[in-house]
């Protein structure tokens, strides 16, 4: 913000300069419209010069005013919240990693629930990109989760409530890298904060789906949300329940092929094991951060395991284990959420 003003007025100066400078000496078309006929009056010269330095003026009041409206613009980006409308699938933690943030960011959105088999949602206007999280914000289209992300981040909006919650939050911080409070750099590009962001969406996400769709059973639940999307019709909410389910579970058992899992509940542990003792220090640290406030690390890890809240994958990792990782989550939902976990 101070480089912007400081360049405008700059710009101001060097412009008002020229302006005189102009004003005060004879213009090109002065000198040759003198030089063929020496008699012309002192009401033409005047004329002429008038003429000209009104043009200079004129010329001058378009930048200043070009550089007025810059300045407005860039201080109304500060002011207004960026609009956000964000298609999604409700079980979908890539899409719960870019709801966290909106939601910790304190923004308002619009969330629009994909059908998951047609993704007719889509298809009007997203291009050759048919997965989801994918938003419109400002109008501007962001495919996937770190895009969405990044450009959430970039906003001067985003960053001024950020900063001035930090300012009231962890004022007298030391991160665990050495850093005085948490800032935007700190928050996301920190050397903690990609570890625990790249844990959430290469490691622990992957590791959800076959918790979440062991069985065919347990794949139906967790397609029992399309119950309560009123946009969908019954016809749809059926078929979506039963096929979606059929082509999760099948999905989630080629994670597991893949990843040479054999105990899918033992797996998630050992993840969660992770986080209690790297991230947390055994309860030492009250976030992965390292600090007072939470980081785009936790910020996202938060959001994988909340994709899943609702079903028993969740109860058992969060509830029944309890614990370190039980208390940074219910931190984490009063930061993210606002309010208390309930359970």
């Amino acid at each position: 913000m101070t480089l912007l003003f400081r360049t405008t007025q700059n710009v101001g100066r060097v412009v008002w300069r020229q302006t005189f400078r102009t004003a005060t000496r004879p213009s090109a078309a002065l000198i040759e419209t003198d030089k063929p006929n020496r008699n012309h009056s002192s009401a033409t010269l005047s004329s002429v010069a008038y003429s000209s330095l009104s043009s200079v003026a004129s010329s001058t009041i378009d930048r200043v005013q070009l550089s007025s409206a810059l300045n407005a613009r860039y201080f109304s980006a500060q002011a207004v919240n960026p609009e956000i409308k964000l298609y999604q699938y409700n079980i979908c933690p890539f899409c719960h990693i870019t709801k966290s943030l909106i939601s910790y960011s304190k923004l308002d959105y619009e969330s629009v629930e994909v059908n998951p088999l047609t993704k007719a949602e889509l298809k009007p206007w997203s291009g050759d990109y048919k997965k989801v999280p994918i938003a419109l914000i400002d109008e501007e289209q962001a495919n996937g989760s770190e895009e969405i992300v990044e450009s959430i981040l970039d906003s001067p909006r985003v960053q001024t409530i950020l900063e001035q919650r930090w300012s009231e939050e962890c004022s007298n911080d030391n991160g665990a890298d050495g850093t005085n409070k948490m800032t935007m750099q700190q928050f996301q590009e920190s050397e903690n904060a990609k570890k625990w962001i790249h844990f959430a969406r290469d490691d622990l996400a992957a590791i959800l789906y076959p918790n979440i769709c062991s069985s065919l059973s347990d794949s139906y639940d967790a397609f029992g949300y399309v119950k309560y999307v009123d946009s969908f019709s019954s016809v749809q909410k059926m078929s979506i329940q039963y096929l979606g389910a059929l082509a999760m579970y099948f999905a989630a058992s080629k994670i597991k092929s893949k990843r040479n899992i054999t105990d899918e509940r033992a797996t998630l542990h050992e993840a969660l094991d992770k986080v209690e003792r790297e991230g947390l220090q055994d309860g030492k640290l009250d976030y992965l951060s390292g600090c007072q406030c939470p980081d785009m690390g936790d910020v996202a890890v938060f959001g994988v395991l909340n994709s899943v809240k609702g079903l028993d994958a969740h109860k058992d990792a969060i509830q029944t284990r309890g614990g370190e990782v039980k208390e940074w989550y219910d931190r984490m939902h009063e930061q993210v959420l606002g309010e208390e976990a309930k359970y």
